[in-house]
């Protein structure tokens, strides 16, 4: 990461929460605490360490989050909305397929019809699979990685690493 950090575009399985496919939950949701939700069948679902000090820290910092997901959206966009952080991202893009550059593509998209340009050196993205890292590395060039659970372990270590690129 070298470049000013605008936009940070973050997977959700296993990188914003604990579980490893949103997609298999099974509705209805109950709420057990604010960061732990469980499915009716009573899989649960946590948001990862200190997500929330992350999302309060991007938005007093002036960073835009999206959110580039493979999964069926109607679990995940229920999930953010009870956890209560749907509010902090940008055309959050949930869809059935694992192709995340052209998610991206769509995020970036939307955020310049809204009159925000976004280049890529500009974005950091965020994902927990090498193949998803590989895939968006190898149609964008300059964007920046971190790969969750491995470059870091928590969100204070993306907190960190944000601030550092950031002075």
């Amino acid at each position: 990461m070298k470049e000013l950090i605008k936009l940070i575009i973050i997977d959700a399985d296993c990188t914003i929460w604990s579980h490893h496919n949103a997609s298999s939950l099974i509705p209805p949701f109950k709420l057990l605490s604010k960061d732990l939700i469980e499915d009716r069948y009573g899989s649960k679902i946590k948001l990862n360490g200190r997500f929330r000090e992350f999302l309060e820290f991007s938005r007093d910092n002036g960073i835009i989050l999206s959110i580039a997901s493979w999964n069926q959206p109607e679990n995940v966009l229920e999930l953010l909305s009870m956890f209560s952080i749907i509010h902090y991202f940008a055309f959050p893009t949930i869809e059935p397929h694992p192709n995340k550059s052209h998610m991206i593509q769509k995020i970036v998209s939307n955020l310049r019809k809204k009159g925000i340009r976004i280049y890529p050196e500009e974005i950091l993205y965020i994902d927990d699979r090498d193949i998803h890292l590989k895939e968006v590395r190898d149609t964008f060039e300059y964007v920046s990685f971190i790969k969750y659970g491995s470059d870091v372990e928590n969100w204070q270590e993306v907190i960190d690493m944000v601030k550092n690129v950031n002075v």
